[in-house]
């Protein structure tokens, strides 16, 4: 069998989108919008074999934590078929190297599952470097809650996280992360003086980020977000510490341990 790896093209945007479909379930919107918005935000490789598109991964750029660009490895994908051949690994270091190629400083991922955080530190030297914990809420129509556009979430995110090290998007990639949460029954929202970006996962309504100035808030915002929605109950997401889930995985001293991620692809 003849494999080549390559940076995709135009014409692969339709085998792209039904390989995505194929291995995450996802709806069609989700990929489609990603690959429009993909040349602002980075790049992504494809693995043919014999001819067939079979694998494929991206590599998103268009992040920042202060002064470093970061290189996210994302929607790795190996058709069921071709799996064995090691198309994944082969993907995925390509993938990196791009991103390196493109002025990243490191390199990260969110893994799908516990095993696979070794399996990217052995393809490229990551290593679980943030953690988070959830807790779950009941509803509770508390503040006022009114869908934002990518770039009035992006500026009043920024504005909150003043100071603060965090994950700077462009608003390219945070716009791909509002289609994200729209394709799952949320959106980006202003919550009384902060924001929330919101969606479903398996049915069950995640607060995924939520910042305000006030701490002591931020329970009530997410209570009211599930109100807005109709939920009777809602998981709010927080930054955690080494005995909470393991969440991204990072290049060794890439971060600190108290840099605001939350909105890691996914």
């Amino acid at each position: 069998m003849n494999i080549e790896v390559r940076p995709i093209r135009p014409e692969d945007h339709g085998a792209l989108i039904a390989l995505w479909r194929r291995v995450f379930e996802d709806p069609e919107a989700l990929p489609a919008a990603f690959l429009r918005l993909l040349p602002e935000m980075g790049g992504g490789v494809a693995a043919l074999a014999d001819g067939v598109l079979a694998g494929a991964a991206y590599i998103v750029t268009a992040l920042g934590v202060g002064g470093k660009r970061a290189a996210y490895l994302y929607a790795v994908a190996v058709q069921p078929e071709y799996r064995g051949l090691g198309l994944g690994k082969a993907v995925t270091r390509a993938a990196a190297a791009l991103g390196r190629a493109h002025g990243a400083d490191f390199v990260c991922t969110l893994p799908a599952s516990a095993p696979l955080y070794g399996w990217y530190e052995e393809l490229i030297g990551t290593r679980c470097a943030l953690y988070r914990r959830s807790e779950r809420l009941p509803a509770r129509a508390l503040f006022p809650v009114s869908p934002l556009s990518a770039a009035a979430y992006n500026a009043r995110r920024e504005a909150l996280l003043e100071g603060v090290p965090h994950l700077r998007l462009s608003d390219a990639a945070a716009e791909y992360e509002r289609i994200n949460c729209r394709c799952f029954g949320g959106d980006f929202y202003a919550v009384g003086e902060g924001v929330a970006a919101a969606s479903y996962d398996n049915g069950v309504l995640t607060v995924r980020e939520l910042l305000c100035p006030d701490p002591s808030q931020r329970r009530p915002c997410a209570a009211s977000v599930a109100a807005r929605l109709g939920a009777e109950r809602v998981t709010l997401f927080s930054p955690g510490e080494k005995d909470d889930e393991p969440f991204l995985a990072a290049e060794p001293g890439a971060l600190g341990e108290n840099c605001v991620w939350n909105l890691a692809f996914d």
